[in-house]
Protein backbone atom coordinates (compact mmCIF):
# COMPACT_ATOMS: atom_id res chain seq x y z
CA UNK A 1 0.00 0.00 0.00
CA UNK A 2 2.89 2.35 0.90
CA UNK A 3 4.58 1.75 -2.48
CA UNK A 4 1.11 2.06 -4.44
CA UNK A 5 0.65 5.32 -2.68
CA UNK A 6 4.30 6.68 -3.19
CA UNK A 7 4.15 5.63 -6.61
CA UNK A 8 0.74 7.56 -7.58
CA UNK A 9 2.59 10.64 -5.88
CA UNK A 10 5.34 10.15 -7.74
CA UNK A 11 2.95 9.91 -11.06
CA UNK A 12 0.55 12.50 -9.95
CA UNK A 13 1.71 14.56 -13.05
CA UNK A 14 0.83 11.82 -16.09
CA UNK A 15 -2.18 10.65 -14.31
CA UNK A 16 -3.54 14.39 -14.50
CA UNK A 17 -2.36 14.53 -18.25
CA UNK A 18 -4.09 11.45 -18.70
CA UNK A 19 -7.39 12.18 -17.14
CA UNK A 20 -7.01 16.04 -18.52
CA UNK A 21 -6.48 14.54 -21.99
CA UNK A 22 -9.08 12.22 -21.72
CA UNK A 23 -11.85 14.72 -20.71
CA UNK A 24 -10.76 17.16 -23.78
CA UNK A 25 -11.41 14.28 -26.07
CA UNK A 26 -15.04 13.42 -25.11
CA UNK A 27 -15.95 16.63 -25.07
CA UNK A 28 -13.70 18.38 -28.09
CA UNK A 29 -16.25 18.40 -31.08
CA UNK A 30 -19.58 19.01 -29.18
CA UNK A 31 -20.63 22.36 -29.11
CA UNK A 32 -22.47 22.15 -25.53
CA UNK A 33 -18.93 20.99 -24.32
CA UNK A 34 -19.02 20.10 -20.63
CA UNK A 35 -22.28 21.64 -20.35
CA UNK A 36 -22.98 17.70 -21.26
CA UNK A 37 -21.75 16.49 -17.65
CA UNK A 38 -24.75 18.37 -16.89
CA UNK A 39 -27.23 17.17 -19.12
CA UNK A 40 -26.40 13.73 -20.25
CA UNK A 41 -27.59 12.89 -16.27
CA UNK A 42 -30.88 15.18 -16.71
CA UNK A 43 -31.82 13.62 -19.90
CA UNK A 44 -31.28 9.93 -18.74
CA UNK A 45 -33.44 10.64 -15.40
CA UNK A 46 -35.96 12.26 -17.29
CA UNK A 47 -36.56 9.03 -19.31
CA UNK A 48 -36.56 6.51 -16.36
CA UNK A 49 -39.34 9.08 -14.91
CA UNK A 50 -40.80 9.21 -17.72
CA UNK A 51 -41.23 5.26 -18.46
CA UNK A 52 -41.30 4.10 -14.62
CA UNK A 53 -43.59 7.05 -12.94
CA UNK A 54 -46.21 8.19 -16.00
CA UNK A 55 -46.02 5.17 -17.77
CA UNK A 56 -45.40 2.20 -15.26
CA UNK A 57 -46.92 4.05 -12.35
CA UNK A 58 -44.47 3.17 -10.35
CA UNK A 59 -44.62 5.42 -6.51
CA UNK A 60 -42.27 4.96 -3.62
CA UNK A 61 -43.38 5.97 -0.39
CA UNK A 62 -39.92 7.01 0.62
CA UNK A 63 -39.66 10.12 -0.74
CA UNK A 64 -40.40 11.59 -4.13
CA UNK A 65 -39.67 9.35 -7.36
CA UNK A 66 -37.63 11.76 -9.10
CA UNK A 67 -35.09 12.07 -5.88
CA UNK A 68 -35.22 8.19 -5.66
CA UNK A 69 -34.36 7.66 -9.35
CA UNK A 70 -31.57 10.89 -8.86
CA UNK A 71 -30.16 8.78 -6.02
CA UNK A 72 -29.51 5.38 -7.77
CA UNK A 73 -29.31 5.90 -10.73
CA UNK A 74 -26.08 8.80 -10.87
CA UNK A 75 -24.07 6.40 -9.06
CA UNK A 76 -24.85 3.46 -10.83
CA UNK A 77 -23.74 5.11 -14.02
CA UNK A 78 -20.42 5.91 -12.22
CA UNK A 79 -20.42 2.80 -11.54
CA UNK A 80 -20.92 1.07 -15.22
CA UNK A 81 -19.65 3.98 -17.01
CA UNK A 82 -15.89 3.32 -14.94
CA UNK A 83 -16.01 -0.69 -15.10
CA UNK A 84 -17.08 -0.77 -19.21
CA UNK A 85 -14.67 2.17 -19.82
CA UNK A 86 -12.03 -0.23 -17.43
CA UNK A 87 -12.07 -3.31 -18.88
CA UNK A 88 -10.43 -3.05 -22.40
CA UNK A 89 -8.52 -0.11 -20.97
CA UNK A 90 -4.78 -1.91 -20.55
CA UNK A 91 -5.43 -3.53 -23.80
CA UNK A 92 -6.00 -0.09 -25.62
CA UNK A 93 -2.84 1.19 -23.87
CA UNK A 94 -0.66 -1.30 -24.47
CA UNK A 95 1.57 1.19 -26.85
CA UNK A 96 1.82 3.93 -23.70
CA UNK A 97 2.43 0.96 -21.49
CA UNK A 98 5.42 -0.02 -23.39
CA UNK A 99 6.99 2.88 -24.22
CA UNK A 100 6.41 4.67 -20.80
CA UNK A 101 6.95 1.75 -18.59
CA UNK A 102 4.46 2.95 -15.72
CA UNK A 103 2.26 0.76 -13.56
CA UNK A 104 -0.51 -1.13 -15.01
CA UNK A 105 -3.07 0.21 -12.64
CA UNK A 106 -2.50 3.52 -13.40
CA UNK A 107 -4.58 3.11 -16.42
CA UNK A 108 -8.00 2.33 -15.00
CA UNK A 109 -7.55 4.42 -12.28
CA UNK A 110 -7.98 7.46 -14.90
CA UNK A 111 -10.80 5.83 -16.46
CA UNK A 112 -12.31 5.52 -12.64
CA UNK A 113 -11.02 9.48 -12.27
CA UNK A 114 -12.27 10.96 -15.29
CA UNK A 115 -16.10 9.22 -14.71
CA UNK A 116 -15.98 10.45 -11.22
CA UNK A 117 -15.18 14.11 -12.65
CA UNK A 118 -18.27 13.23 -14.46
CA UNK A 119 -20.29 11.95 -12.01
CA UNK A 120 -20.01 15.02 -9.47
CA UNK A 121 -21.79 17.72 -11.42
CA UNK A 122 -25.10 14.70 -11.42
CA UNK A 123 -24.47 14.35 -7.25
CA UNK A 124 -24.36 18.40 -7.41
CA UNK A 125 -27.97 18.26 -9.50
CA UNK A 126 -28.71 15.54 -6.87
CA UNK A 127 -28.28 17.69 -3.45
CA UNK A 128 -29.88 21.02 -5.09
CA UNK A 129 -33.09 19.14 -5.73
CA UNK A 130 -33.43 17.34 -2.66
CA UNK A 131 -32.53 20.73 -1.15
CA UNK A 132 -35.01 22.51 -2.96
CA UNK A 133 -37.71 19.65 -2.65
CA UNK A 134 -37.33 18.63 0.92
CA UNK A 135 -36.52 21.58 2.33
CA UNK A 136 -32.84 21.20 3.04
CA UNK A 137 -30.18 18.71 3.31
CA UNK A 138 -30.52 15.79 5.88
CA UNK A 139 -27.32 16.07 9.17
CA UNK A 140 -26.35 12.58 7.77
CA UNK A 141 -24.83 14.72 4.11
CA UNK A 142 -21.45 15.05 6.63
CA UNK A 143 -21.05 11.84 5.44
CA UNK A 144 -21.04 11.93 2.09
CA UNK A 145 -17.75 12.34 1.75
CA UNK A 146 -17.28 8.82 2.92
CA UNK A 147 -20.05 7.27 1.07
CA UNK A 148 -18.20 8.80 -2.16
CA UNK A 149 -14.79 7.41 -0.98
CA UNK A 150 -16.22 4.05 -0.56
CA UNK A 151 -17.91 4.19 -4.00
CA UNK A 152 -14.99 5.38 -5.24
CA UNK A 153 -12.78 2.07 -3.54
CA UNK A 154 -15.21 -0.10 -4.92
CA UNK A 155 -15.06 0.89 -8.29
CA UNK A 156 -11.38 1.18 -8.65
CA UNK A 157 -11.20 -2.47 -7.44
CA UNK A 158 -13.35 -3.73 -10.00
CA UNK A 159 -12.33 -1.46 -12.61
CA UNK A 160 -8.40 -2.59 -12.02
CA UNK A 161 -9.35 -6.96 -11.69
CA UNK A 162 -11.69 -6.31 -14.71
CA UNK A 163 -9.21 -4.65 -16.87
CA UNK A 164 -6.14 -7.12 -15.63
CA UNK A 165 -8.57 -10.13 -16.23
CA UNK A 166 -9.54 -9.03 -19.94
CA UNK A 167 -6.19 -8.89 -20.79
CA UNK A 168 -5.82 -13.26 -19.90
CA UNK A 169 -9.29 -13.96 -21.24
CA UNK A 170 -11.01 -11.60 -23.51
CA UNK A 171 -14.66 -13.34 -22.75
CA UNK A 172 -13.91 -11.17 -19.28
CA UNK A 173 -16.18 -8.31 -21.37
CA UNK A 174 -19.21 -10.06 -22.06
CA UNK A 175 -19.59 -11.85 -18.93
CA UNK A 176 -19.31 -8.50 -16.87
CA UNK A 177 -21.54 -7.19 -19.17
CA UNK A 178 -24.30 -9.34 -18.62
CA UNK A 179 -23.67 -9.34 -14.99
CA UNK A 180 -23.82 -5.80 -15.19
CA UNK A 181 -27.42 -6.27 -16.04
CA UNK A 182 -28.03 -8.04 -13.96
CA UNK A 183 -26.65 -6.51 -10.81
CA UNK A 184 -28.60 -3.32 -11.83
CA UNK A 185 -32.07 -5.29 -11.97
CA UNK A 186 -31.05 -6.23 -8.43
CA UNK A 187 -30.58 -3.07 -7.05
CA UNK A 188 -33.73 -0.76 -6.07
CA UNK A 189 -33.10 2.04 -8.84
CA UNK A 190 -36.57 2.31 -9.70
CA UNK A 191 -38.70 0.42 -7.04
CA UNK A 192 -38.67 0.83 -3.62
CA UNK A 193 -36.90 -1.98 -1.15
CA UNK A 194 -40.48 -2.46 0.65
CA UNK A 195 -41.83 -3.76 -2.46
CA UNK A 196 -38.72 -6.21 -2.42
CA UNK A 197 -39.43 -6.76 1.59
CA UNK A 198 -42.88 -7.98 0.47
CA UNK A 199 -42.30 -9.88 -2.25
CA UNK A 200 -39.34 -11.68 -0.65
CA UNK A 201 -39.36 -14.52 2.08
CA UNK A 202 -37.20 -13.19 5.15
CA UNK A 203 -34.35 -15.59 4.52
CA UNK A 204 -34.35 -14.27 0.30
CA UNK A 205 -34.96 -10.58 1.39
CA UNK A 206 -31.79 -11.01 3.76
CA UNK A 207 -29.71 -12.25 0.81
CA UNK A 208 -30.86 -9.81 -1.27
CA UNK A 209 -29.66 -7.63 1.02
CA UNK A 210 -26.43 -8.85 0.68
CA UNK A 211 -26.10 -7.07 -3.00
CA UNK A 212 -23.42 -4.12 -1.95
CA UNK A 213 -25.43 -1.90 -4.15
CA UNK A 214 -28.14 -2.26 -1.73
CA UNK A 215 -26.06 -0.39 0.80
CA UNK A 216 -24.44 1.81 -1.11
CA UNK A 217 -27.75 3.61 -3.48
CA UNK A 218 -29.29 3.65 0.50
CA UNK A 219 -26.53 5.43 1.79
CA UNK A 220 -26.30 7.89 -1.35
CA UNK A 221 -30.30 8.20 -0.31
CA UNK A 222 -29.58 8.56 3.49
CA UNK A 223 -27.03 11.34 3.11
CA UNK A 224 -28.68 13.37 0.11
CA UNK A 225 -32.70 13.25 1.18
CA UNK A 226 -33.64 14.89 4.25
CA UNK A 227 -36.03 12.29 6.13
CA UNK A 228 -34.56 9.45 3.93
CA UNK A 229 -33.34 7.12 6.73
CA UNK A 230 -36.37 7.58 8.56
CA UNK A 231 -38.59 6.53 5.64
CA UNK A 232 -36.34 3.49 4.68
CA UNK A 233 -35.87 2.09 8.45
CA UNK A 234 -37.80 -0.15 8.38
CA UNK A 235 -36.50 -2.03 5.69
CA UNK A 236 -32.74 -0.99 6.58
CA UNK A 237 -30.22 -2.46 9.08
CA UNK A 238 -27.02 -1.50 9.80
CA UNK A 239 -25.44 -4.39 8.92
CA UNK A 240 -26.92 -3.80 4.96
CA UNK A 241 -25.89 0.28 5.14
CA UNK A 242 -22.60 -0.23 6.36
CA UNK A 243 -20.90 -3.69 6.84
CA UNK A 244 -21.93 -5.11 3.61
CA UNK A 245 -19.93 -2.17 1.62
CA UNK A 246 -17.70 -1.44 3.65
CA UNK A 247 -16.54 -4.78 3.42
CA UNK A 248 -17.05 -5.25 0.17
CA UNK A 249 -14.54 -2.42 -0.33
CA UNK A 250 -11.83 -4.30 1.91
CA UNK A 251 -12.37 -7.71 -0.08
CA UNK A 252 -12.59 -5.87 -3.64
CA UNK A 253 -9.31 -3.66 -3.35
CA UNK A 254 -7.40 -6.97 -1.60
CA UNK A 255 -8.29 -9.10 -4.65
CA UNK A 256 -7.35 -6.81 -7.17
CA UNK A 257 -4.00 -6.07 -5.29
CA UNK A 258 -3.23 -9.46 -4.77
CA UNK A 259 -3.81 -10.34 -8.26
CA UNK A 260 -2.04 -7.40 -9.76
CA UNK A 261 0.60 -8.56 -7.37
CA UNK A 262 0.67 -12.40 -8.40
CA UNK A 263 0.62 -11.48 -12.41
CA UNK A 264 2.24 -7.86 -12.84
CA UNK A 265 5.69 -9.97 -14.66
CA UNK A 266 2.99 -11.37 -16.98
CA UNK A 267 0.51 -8.84 -17.95
CA UNK A 268 3.30 -7.25 -20.94
CA UNK A 269 3.65 -10.60 -22.19
CA UNK A 270 -0.20 -11.23 -22.59
CA UNK A 271 -0.50 -7.58 -24.34
CA UNK A 272 1.88 -7.83 -26.85
CA UNK A 273 2.31 -11.62 -28.01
Amino acid sequence: MRYVLKTLIQRRSLIKELVSKDLKLRYARSRLGFLWLFLSPLLLVGIFYVVFYKFLQVRTEEMPFLLYLMSAIFPWMFFQNSLTGAITSLYDNRNLIRESGFPHYLIPLCVVLVNLIQFLPSLLILLVSSAFMRGGLPMSAVLLPAVLGMHFVITLGLATLSSLLYVKARDIKYIIEVCLTLLFYLTPVFYPLSFVEASLSPDLFRLYKLNPFVGIVSLYRVTSVKGGYYSMAGSLDMATLVYVPVLFAAFVALCSALYYRKNKRRINDRLFY
